[in-house]
């Protein structure tokens, strides 16, 4: 399951920070708040004060820690997915098998849509699916991963002998 030495690495995907974008904009506009109070001269008592702080940088380190834990790593013959940042489960999933994927989508919201990240789903018959969740440029990652799928077709064909 370790990255072949010769293996190059085309692309590392991880969820995208838009992903969050909640997450931010509490963090953001509670920090905001407390500025501004502080800024017109009204003090919070200090543990209100610091539990709100808290709150602010626990919405903002969540985002950025929940990123952590999740990465793709895309190359000319497999994806591998990597789930966790001290204990990390490894997964790869190989081209060879995949060039038989009949189905390659995107699935965006509109909001999604609007900031250009989605997820990315592989399925075929029987191979089960694969999901590259919430990443940033879908449509060029999709047309990436088509492209390696028809090469590993094309290297599959010519190392298959003929019949004659």
């Amino acid at each position: 399951m370790t990255l072949e030495k010769d293996e190059q690495i085309l692309m590392v995907l991880r969820k995208s920070r838009k992903a969050y974008l909640a997450e931010y904009l509490c963090g953001v506009i509670i920090l905001g708040l407390l500025v501004g109070l502080a800024a017109k001269g009204v003090l919070l008592p200090a543990l209100p004060r610091n539990l709100t702080l808290g709150f602010a940088l626990f919405c903002l380190g969540f985002a950025e820690v929940k990123r952590l834990f999740l990465r793709y790593k895309i190359t000319p013959t497999k994806v591998i997915t990597i789930h966790g940042f001290i204990k990390q489960t490894k997964k790869n999933i190989y081209f060879h098998p995949l060039a038989f994927i009949p189905d390659i989508n995107i699935q965006q919201s509109r909001a999604q849509r609007i900031l250009n990240y989605g997820t990315v789903f592989l399925s075929g018959s029987g191979t089960g699916s694969l999901e590259l969740k919430d990443v940033d440029s879908p449509q060029k990652v999709m047309e990436i991963i088509e492209g390696l799928i028809e090469q590993n077709k094309k290297s599959q064909t010519r190392t298959i002998p003929s019949s004659d």
